[in-house]
């Protein structure tokens, strides 16, 4: 079996740890570069975030609510690509290590990231996930997974009705591999607690990682 992980909220606990500090940067990046608005507005854009299917999306909304001007944007959305802050604590999603340890044993693990490489890279190494755990890894560029899922199918050898995929937004993570065939695992986590729809794509749904256990127990997938 094939079992294909997504990475930030499903693996990391990207908005938990790296999101606040991301938007804070963001935030005074365009008041440095024009926006003209007060300290507090702040927590406008941290309430946007929690319902945006991306941070960056919730950047870009917010821009437009108070600025027709692309550079300010531009300059907000460029600090969220700068490098992770050596002090900057990240933390790991409560059992991850050991169920991609486990899994390993038995299956084959990929990963499907979206985002920049660097950026991605240096998540994976601050929380302590090996690339070494994955026999595919790929941090792609989006808007869609599709084409990923596809890639990493052909080059691995395995066929739809082998492969799982695990991830906490479905429209992002889910929605693609159903449209392969993919069995879905919806992990109701992070983003995930928000963009959990359309439920047609979601095959199965678990709270905490190590209930993928319970998916090869108890179902003959």
């Amino acid at each position: 079996m094939l079992i294909i992980f997504d990475l930030d909220d499903t693996l990391i606990e990207t908005s938990k740890c790296l999101t606040p500090y991301y938007l804070k940067l963001a935030f005074d990046s365009m008041r440095k570069a024009g926006l003209e608005i007060e300290e507090d507005v702040f927590d406008e854009l941290v309430s946007m975030n929690q319902n945006a299917l991306t941070s960056r999306f919730a950047l870009k909304k917010f821009w437009s609510k108070y600025s027709d001007q692309i550079k300010i944007y531009d300059a907000g959305l460029a600090v969220m690509k700068t490098p992770l802050p050596e002090d900057l604590p990240l933390e790991i999603v409560p059992g991850a290590i050991e169920v991609l340890e486990g899994l390993q044993e038995a299956h084959t693990l990929a990963l499907v990231t979206l985002g920049n490489p660097h950026l991605q890279g240096e998540k994976m190494k601050k929380a302590g996930i090996q690339p070494e755990l994955f026999s595919k890894l790929v941090i792609g560029k989006g808007p869609s997974k599709k084409l990923d899922y596809q890639t990493i199918l052909t080059e691995l050898k395995f066929d739809a009705q082998e492969v799982i995929v695990c991830g906490d937004r479905v429209p992002i993570d889910l929605t693609p591999a159903k449209e392969l065939g993919l069995f879905t695992v919806h992990f109701r986590h992070g983003r995930g607690l928000c963009h959990n729809e359309p439920k047609a794509d979601v095959d199965l749904s678990i709270d905490a990682l190590k209930q993928l256990h319970e998916v090869f127990a108890q179902h003959e997938i």
